[in-house]
């Protein structure tokens, strides 16, 4: 199994690829138009060469043999120094730049031409020489002329020669540049593939697991704690994944033991709740009831008190939480029949709730304080017969209810500031009005966000708190 790379290495992986891609072709193209370049200008030197040497044989090696032979040249000066030694170099020069059979042929005939021509010039050296007749020299000449024919002719065909090579290289030149064409072709096609394979690559080692990271932070942030992706084989993303995924891990947990010490916490704080709740309300009973008492009543005072011990009992409720919205309005109403002794024609209820709801779950004492706060902070204050009304309607998936009463209201200050103590949710710090934040913080506590409360009042003509919670089944 090959070790996982890191970012760099994929990238210094792929540079080297390419510029080998780009490097070889461009390396192979320079060497060959180099060589054929350096072989086609040997050619044409050659031509540029032969061709001066047919010029001197053409124009100079009679002229110069007829002086020799008719004494316009000193026989000394001569000897050392002649058209003959100079062509015999110029050929020995264009040897160098051959290397075919055929060139080297053709040139081997035309030195050993020059070498019978030389051969003869020293015969006539030799006759000079001896002061033998002209007539033998100019024999000789004839012997001469004929030679330089042939050595043109020979020269010529070295030319042809050329000519032929320098065709046959350009040939060469063109198939190469048909073949180095075929092959760039192949090198182009061979980096396309590589170019899609190390995109499909990185795409695989670095495009997805990015991409993934940013699915898995979008995923935590949206709250979806458990969301976890599998680490990639690059060495970057590879630990920043399984760092990220320990993250999560850790967060899920301390949220998890976070939450639950809130549970306990808001357990804890519904049970202090609660009990301010009771002990206020035990107060204002037992008043009513010594005040009955006190008043010879005897018989409203024992109504009251089966009422008042019915209340507690549906107060208890064995302990639970949760109880039917029947037994909560059961609650109401035997705490308004305990105010309705204690107060008689100056205090009249109604309870509308619709039947569908009586059976679906409510937290317990959430109605009570609010009509409690409707008798005391609202009806109380007033000469009039107070009315109190207790509303229930199906709002889709919630239940609403509304508390009302006919009392004093609230002044637009004093509905704002209490706007704005209920605002403060589960950090309100009230010393008046237990009974509307109280309910107002239990609701937060076991609902969260699905539970509102809402205050609507008129000053000197009443008050309507809305309170809207989701349905809830037994069990759920």
């Amino acid at each position: 199994m090959k070790p996982p790379l890191s970012i760099k290495q994929i990238f210094a992986q792929t540079n080297k690829l390419m510029l080998l891609l780009a490097v070889i072709p461009l390396a192979v193209s320079v060497l060959m138009y180099t060589r054929q370049i350096y072989m086609y200008q040997k050619t044409l030197t050659n031509i540029e060469e032969a061709n001066q040497i047919v010029a001197k044989v053409d124009q100079e090696v009679l002229e110069e043999m007829w002086d020799l032979v008719f004494g316009m040249v000193p026989v000394k000066n001569y000897s050392e120094e002649n058209i003959i030694t100079e062509l015999q170099r110029d050929i020995g020069h264009i040897r160098e730049n051959i290397q075919s059979p055929r060139e080297i042929s053709t040139l081997n005939v035309s030195a050993s031409i020059i070498d019978t021509i030389q051969d003869y010039q020293q015969q006539i050296l030799t006759n000079i020489d001896a002061g033998n007749s002209v007539d033998k020299n100019e024999a000789i000449m004839n012997e001469i002329d004929s030679l330089t024919t042939l050595l043109t002719d020979r020269l010529t065909d070295f030319v042809r020669v050329e000519i032929d090579m320098a065709s046959a290289r350009n040939q060469e030149m063109i198939r190469s540049l048909i073949i180095l064409t075929l092959v760039e072709l192949v090198i182009i096609s061979i980096i396309v593939y590589f170019v899609r394979r190390n995109r499909n690559f990185i795409n695989e080692q670095i495009q997805q697991p990015v991409n993934q990271l940013i699915t898995m932070s979008q995923e935590l942030a949206a709250g979806h704690l458990l969301y976890r992706i599998e680490p990639p084989p690059t060495v970057e993303l590879n630990q920043l994944t399984v760092s990220l995924n320990t993250m999560a891990d850790d967060l899920n947990r301390l949220l998890e033991e976070n939450a639950l010490k809130q549970y306990h916490l808001a357990q804890s704080e519904v049970r202090v709740l609660q009990a301010q709740i009771t002990p206020h309300f035990i107060y204002n009973s037992l008043d009513a009831i010594v005040s009955l008492i006190e008043q010879e009543q005897y018989e409203e005072a024992s109504e009251m008190t089966y009422a008042l011990s019915d209340f507690f009992r549906i107060s208890l409720s064995k302990g639970k939480d949760w109880i039917p919205v029947e037994r909560e309005l059961k609650h109401i109403q035997d705490y308004l029949t305990i105010l309705k002794i204690r107060y008689g024609e100056m205090l009249d209820y109604s309870i509308d709730v619709d039947a569908e709801l009586r059976d679906y779950q409510l937290l317990k004492m959430v109605l009570q304080p609010l009509v409690e706060n409707a008798v005391y902070h609202g009806t109380k204050f007033v000469r009039r017969a107070g009315l109190i009304q207790i509303i229930g309607t199906s709002q889709g998936a919630n239940m609403q209810f509304a508390v009302t009463d006919n009392g004093i209201g609230m002044t637009a200050e004093r509905l704002a500031e209490v706007k704005a103590e209920l605002a403060k949710g589960v950090d309100s710090d009230f010393s008046t009005g237990y009974g509307l934040y109280n309910v107002n913080k239990r609701l937060l506590l076991y609902y969260g966000q699905d539970a509102a409360i809402a205050v609507h009042s008129t000053y000197r003509k009443g008050t309507t708190i809305t309170l809207t919670v989701p349905k809830k089944k037994e069990g759920m």
